[in-house]
């Protein structure tokens, strides 16, 4: 699909998708976040806690590129 601007657009069922990825993300780091709270192994903690933080970070992206996409800002 394309805009006015020539642009491709994001489709239905590409947003659908997006929006899949963007939960999933979300409960990866959370899952992570909570495995670090409740382990006992200080590897263990420092590993989930980095991986937390990259899904976090995966998320911040994936965002800020689609408000880049669509002009949006927030």
């Amino acid at each position: 699909m394309y805009n006015n601007q020539g642009n491709q657009t994001i489709t239905g069922k590409e947003l659908s998708y997006l929006s899949d990825t963007l939960k999933n993300e979300d409960l990866l780091a959370k899952l992570c976040v909570h495995a670090s709270v409740g382990s006992q192994s200080p590897s263990l903690k420092q590993t989930m806690s980095q991986l937390s933080q990259e899904r976090l970070q995966s998320v911040s992206i994936l965002i800020n590129t689609l408000q880049q996409q669509s002009g949006l800002t927030h």
